[in-house]
């Protein structure tokens, strides 16, 4: 720390060099302090960030945890069922699988004996209750025959899939599955369930046996998915870090309201891209987050997830003090409004002159956002590389360049507003992560990416996880039919 006096002896020598030497000495100040005050609001802004305005996940939200607001616009419908609705409850049975038969012995007023009194007619109520689960053991029991003729043995085949002496079956497979893939269970917790449930003791090491089964057993459907997602005409791409022991890898995934498909990689950009090999050979129109890898495709068009953009204005509005990001904010929701009543009113289309007006107020208030945050310059003529640019203006670059890809969803109404597709798929991977802490395995990786995309299109389509992985097991596995283009 130097001292006061130290401070003033400095101050005079620099003074006594003439003023020219006091003018640098200024302006070498003002920078400094300049680049220090920039980079206090950089830390700030920084500290400030959380799920409601950056791509933070609510689950890491610290402190004074405060719940994101929703930037898509209001409804004006009140909470709850809407007027018209049809409620659903449990309903009554015609035939129902047991009855229980309740008597009355003596009248509750008088206490006269009604035991030989016939009944004129009785209140029914019905209860809808699990039997009890028990294991159920079948003995498959191959015929041996001697012939007659050759004196040679002949024994009767077995049923697909029956090979040893004692093994489980397809059902209790599917459920430790279910369980640890599905539902997330550790291995630990999926072992002590099925012995809780069904009074069955199994060995961790089944479990993850049959999860490998599993994924084998579905591989058809699996590559089915792909195939599905290289021909659909909109597509949902996104990626997250997963950490495997010590290394991290990058879950990708290519997904439709109709399938998901999840692959890993060493990698998270084009490389990876490339060789998981779905974006090198589709057509359509792709749904990401503006990252730079998915931009170099100018095989198919883009647009861009729009609930992004609204955090990070969010953040240079709150953080940066930047009033045309408030604008922009509602400049969205209210094209967003327009589109969806469109749609409710069953337009193809917005008309060219409202069209026409959207884009000329975005690029204005983009235009007035570059105009208040201009390209940083260098500071020192003997600094190399690129200059850095500050957050909020790195934003108004992607949206100036990517314009057309902001606004898709005004173009083309099959475009939706926001990636959340991506975004649902990719969440059970970090549920999953939380669970377990990392892969152990490359392989363990692998296998789960399969049979989350196995199980996730199927429920997509209407057949429950459970079913699908029975269905699995007994060799006929739930494949998605590709689509059929008219020609």
């Amino acid at each position: 720390m130097i001292s006061h006096e130290q401070r003033r002896k400095r101050a005079s020598d620099i003074y006594d060099q003439g003023r020219e030497t006091v003018v640098n000495y200024i302006v070498e100040l003002e920078e400094k302090i300049e680049s220090m005050d920039d980079r206090l609001k950089r830390l700030e802004a920084f500290m400030h960030q959380d799920s409601h305005n950056s791509s933070l996940p609510p689950s890491s939200d610290k402190f004074n945890k405060r719940y994101p607001e929703n930037l898509h616009p209001k409804s004006k419908r009140s909470p709850g069922g809407q007027k018209g609705h049809r409620g659903s409850t449990l309903k009554r049975v015609t035939q129902p699988n047991a009855v229980i038969d309740h008597h009355v012995n003596e009248c509750a007023h008088c206490g006269t004996s009604l035991a030989e009194t016939p009944s004129t007619h009785y209140q029914a109520r019905q209860v809808v209750d699990l039997p009890e689960i028990t294991m159920v053991v079948t003995e498959h029991r191959a015929e041996v025959k001697t012939c007659p003729c050759c004196s040679q043995k002949s024994h009767a085949a077995f049923p697909d899939g029956i090979t040893q002496a004692v093994q489980y079956g397809p059902e209790i497979k599917a459920v430790g599955v279910y369980f640890m893939e599905h539902q997330m269970l550790s291995s630990m917790r999926t072992v002590e369930a099925i012995e809780d449930l069904f009074n069955c003791e199994i060995a961790e090491g089944s479990l993850f046996n049959w999860t490998i089964e599993a994924a084998e057993q579905s591989a058809s459907s699996y590559e089915a998915i792909k195939e599905y997602a290289i021909e659909s005409d909109v597509l949902h791409m996104d990626e997250t870090a997963v950490n495997r022991g010590k290394n991290r890898k990058w879950v990708h995934v290519a997904c439709t309201p109709e399938t998901t498909y999840l692959a890993f990689h060493v990698r998270r950009g084009t490389d990876a891209i490339n060789e998981i090999g779905i974006a090198a050979n589709f057509k359509g129109r792709a749904i990401h987050d503006m990252y730079a890898s998915y931009f170099t495709y100018t095989s198919f068009e883009h647009g861009v997830c729009n609930a992004h953009i609204l955090r990070e204005l969010t953040l240079a509005f709150e953080e940066y003090n930047q009033a045309w990001a408030e604008e922009l904010i509602q400049f969205l929701q209210k094209a967003l409004r327009t589109v969806k009543s469109s749609i409710r009113k069953e337009n193809d289309s917005i008309d060219a002159r409202t069209l026409s007006k959207y884009e000329e107020r975005y690029m204005m208030l983009v235009e007035k956002g570059l105009t208040e945050n201009p390209l940083a310059t260098r500071g020192s003529p003997h600094t190399r590389g690129k200059v850095k640019q500050s957050k909020v203006r790195n934003l108004l670059d992607r949206l100036h360049k990517h314009r057309e890809s902001v606004l898709a969803f005004l173009y083309d109404f099959s475009v939706p507003f926001t990636n959340n597709e991506a975004e649902r798929d990719l969440r059970m991977v970090k549920v999953k992560l939380k669970i377990s802490g990392c892969f152990r395995s490359v392989g363990g990786l692998d296998i789960y990416c399969r049979l989350r995309s196995y199980l996730s299109t199927a429920r997509k389509n209407g057949v429950g996880a459970f079913k699908a992985l029975v269905d699995a097991f007994n060799g006929h596995p739930f494949i998605i039919q590709q689509r059929v283009v008219a020609e």
